[in-house]
C-alpha cells in the first residue's frame, strides 16, 4: 500500500555502518556470482530498475551511492555521528561470499550512467543460523516502493537459503519504519542496554527450493 511504500522513506536499517564480521579470512574468497538472481522491476509509474547480487568490482558504486545519501539519512542509518566511508569499509560491503553475507543492489540508469538507488544485505551469524538485515534506499527515490520490494528479496532468499531468522536495529523514533516491521511480520522488542533503538526480528519458515 502507499502508507507502507512511504515508511521506507524514513526507514532506518545500517547498511552505513559494519554489521557483526560476516566471515574471517579463510572464508572471504568470492563465490561463484549468482547472476540467476538478477531481475527486472517496473514501478506503476513506469520507471524501471535492476535488481542484482553486489559484485566484488561495485566499490565506487557503492562509495558514490553512500556519499550520496542525506545528512538526516546517514544519520539515521548508522545511529553515529563518526561513521565514516573507508576504503576497508567498502571492500567489506563489496567483497562478500553470497553464502554467510548477501547484498543485493537496486540500480537505475540515470543520464546515461548505471547508479545504485538501494543496497540491502544480510549476514548470517553461524552461531545462531539467524542474520541481520540492513538495507538503505536513495532519499530521491524513498517513498516509490523500493525498499518494500527489497526487503521482500531479502527475506526470500534468505528462506532459500534456510536462515533461521532475520533481526535488524531501528531507532525507537523512527514509528514508520516500526509500523512497516510490524506489518512484515517482525516482532519489536527493547535492545538491552540501548534505549534509542528496538530490535526487530522474524522468525523464517523454509521454502520448498527445488526446481519448479
Amino acid at each position: 500500500s502507499d502508507d507502507r511504500d512511504q515508511a521506507w522513506s524514513v526507514d532506518v536499517m545500517h547498511d552505513c555502518r559494519p554489521l557483526s564480521n560476516p566471515a574471517d579470512d579463510s572464508s572471504r574468497s568470492l563465490h561463484t556470482y549468482p547472476a540467476h538472481l538478477a531481475r527486472n522491476w517496473r514501478l506503476d509509474s513506469g520507471e524501471s530498475f535492476s535488481l542484482r547480487p553486489v559484485r566484488h568490482d561495485d566499490g565506487v558504486l557503492e562509495e558514490a551511492f553512500v556519499r550520496g545519501l542525506s545528512r538526516e539519512s546517514r544519520y539515521q542509518r548508522m545511529s553515529s555521528g563518526g561513521f565514516k566511508v573507508t576504503p576497508e569499509w567498502i571492500e567489506s560491503m563489496t567483497h562478500i561470499d553470497y553464502q554467510r553475507h548477501m547484498a543485493f543492489a537496486v540500480t537505475s540508469v540515470i543520464d546515461d550512467v548505471v547508479q545504485f538507488v538501494g543496497v540491502g544485505r544480510y549476514v548470517v551469524d553461524v552461531a545462531t543460523a539467524g542474520a541481520e538485515v540492513a538495507l538503505v534506499i536513495a532519499d530521491v527515490w524513498q517513498g516509490r516502493g523500493l525498499g518494500l520490494r527489497l526487503l521482500a528479496t531479502l527475506i526470500e532468499h534468505a528462506q532459500s537459503a534456510r536462515v533461521e531468522q532475520l533481526v535488524g536495529v531501528v531507532l525507537a523514533t523512527n514509528e514508520a519504519m516500526l509500523r512497516l516491521a510490524r506489518s512484515m511480520g517482525f516482532s519489536v522488542n527493547a535492545e538491552p542496554g540501548d534505549a534509542t533503538v528496538l530490535r526487530i526480528r522474524r522468525d523464517l519458515v523454509a521454502v520448498n527450493t527445488q526446481p519448479h
